[in-house]
């Protein structure tokens, strides 16, 4: 599962999850990379603000109710299974459901 992190709460070791680019787009780190000390203090730098991590965390019980609870509560207007906002929240609910909130979208 990925996070995003604010990186004054990156680590070394901690494996990026997703590219990490400057505000023109460009690509400064790519996908996969493990974090080291150089890597944070150049983000810095760079004033990157956040990052995205790969997290193996489980979400707990109640971590589980209050996302589907904030899911059912975002959607609660659209009864509708067919419509765009039904089919969203079936796939948010599938995604939480799925094992450790884990998900392969290639992003």
């Amino acid at each position: 599962m990925r996070k995003c992190i604010p990186l004054k709460d990156a680590e070394v070791e901690m494996i990026l999850a997703k590219d990490v680019k400057n505000d023109k787009g460009m690509i400064l780190c790519s996908e996969g990379t493990p974090l080291t000390e150089e890597l944070i203090d150049r983000f810095q730098q760079m004033e990157i603000a956040s990052i995205y991590i790969e997290s193996n965390k489980e979400m707990s019980p109640e971590e589980y109710l209050a996302s589907r609870q904030k899911i059912e509560k975002r959607f609660a207007a659209s009864s509708d299974q067919n419509s765009l906002l039904g089919k969203l929240k079936t796939v948010l609910l599938e995604r939480l459901e799925s094992p450790k909130g884990s998900h392969n979208d290639g992003e």
